[in-house]
């Protein structure tokens, strides 16, 4: 009898205590039910671009902040802050040296920072961005004043002394695309910089300068009025649009083909919280899918090209090694700068 009741002594007061334990951990745990991304936003957010307005990347910007903004949780606005200088270099530092909490993001020109990661390793690292999408992927194209004489075939036969790049700093990607292909075409060149990409057209077009690299988009309403002519078009095939404009591999550099396009991302600041950078992909996500928006790329004549957060981070990884085997023709390009 005593070792019976013993037992069930013991059995009560297991029960008991397992229900205390049970209910205990139960008004412990609701908190961490809650998600913390439930309350951002709060405030406005920056998205960041390292260019003047009337560029490519800041036509992007202003086109998909308002979209990002709707399909936000909360009611915030999302401004376009332009933040020039460097070539992207001086934006991306400060978004990489921003507070992590979703307020700070930027537009990055990943193919002009990838090779300057490279070169100058100091001011930020694009392996540590907390990557949210990618929004577009552009063809690059090398541009010639329209009514002038300048092809690829004359540029590759070296009929000057040394021509003229006109560029956007030397830290953009159509610098750097500039540097790697004519110097491995063994073209004789030197940059002429300005600050924008209107700019940069201007020179061209006046004559000042001989050829200008981009993206298609950038130039787009420039080739289209006549002002400049596509010379060369990097590619895997010739835009039926410019057909007299060859790829690189029918100039003998097929490695330039697919390198050089443009990436239009999405990113934000080094150890964002994964609620918060949750949120804001979705957003951009649904940003992307958004029939409105694409009404609103319709009429700039732009096309969307989405790529997820994951897929985003595996895209930059690649580009940096790709690039790896030029660097020391970015170095060059920089100490022309200096």
């Amino acid at each position: 009898m005593r070792n019976k009741t013993g037992k069930l002594l013991i059995n009560g007061l297991l029960v008991l205590t397992l229900g205390l334990t049970t209910a205990g951990c139960s008004s412990q745990s609701s908190p961490a039910k809650v998600d913390s991304a439930s309350s951002y936003p709060e405030k406005n957010i920056e998205l960041v671009v390292g260019y003047k307005p009337g560029g490519g990347f800041n036509e992007w910007a202003q086109a998909i902040a308002p979209f990002i903004e709707k399909h936000l949780p909360n009611k915030v606005n999302v401004t376009v802050r332009n933040m020039p200088g460097a070539g992207g270099v001086i934006a991306t530092s400060h978004i990489q040296k921003a507070k992590p909490d979703g307020y700070t993001i930027g537009l990055y020109d990943v193919n002009g920072l990838a090779p300057t990661q490279l070169a100058r390793p100091d001011s930020f690292d694009l392996k540590e961005v907390s990557w949210l999408g990618t929004v577009a992927v552009d063809n690059n194209v090398g541009s010639v004043q329209g009514k002038g004489s300048n092809t690829a075939e004359s540029i590759l036969k070296q009929e000057k002394p040394k021509y003229i790049v006109s560029t956007r700093g030397l830290a953009s990607n159509d610098s750097i695309v500039g540097a790697i292909s004519l110097t491995e075409m063994g073209v004789k060149w030197e940059p002429l910089n300005h600050e924008a990409t209107s700019e940069a057209v201007l020179s061209v077009i006046r004559g000042d300068a001989d050829i200008l690299f981009g993206s298609y988009e950038s130039q787009q309403k420039y080739i289209e009025s006549g002002d400049l002519k596509p010379a060369i078009w990097f590619g895997t095939e010739r835009n039926p649009k410019y057909p007299d404009a060859p790829i690189p591999s029918e100039l003998g550099y097929p490695e330039f083909n697919e390198i050089f396009d443009t990436y239009k991302m999405i990113g934000a600041p080094p150890g964002l919280p994964e609620d918060v950078s949750s949120t804001l992909e979705e957003a951009i996500q649904k940003a992307m899918d958004d029939p409105e928006f694409h009404k609103v790329l319709e009429k700039m004549d732009r096309t969307p090209s989405y790529l997820n957060a994951d897929e985003t981070e595996e895209r930059v990884e690649k580009l940096l090694e790709d690039y790896a085997q030029y660097t020391n023709i970015v170095k060059n390009l920089f100490e022309k700068g200096e």
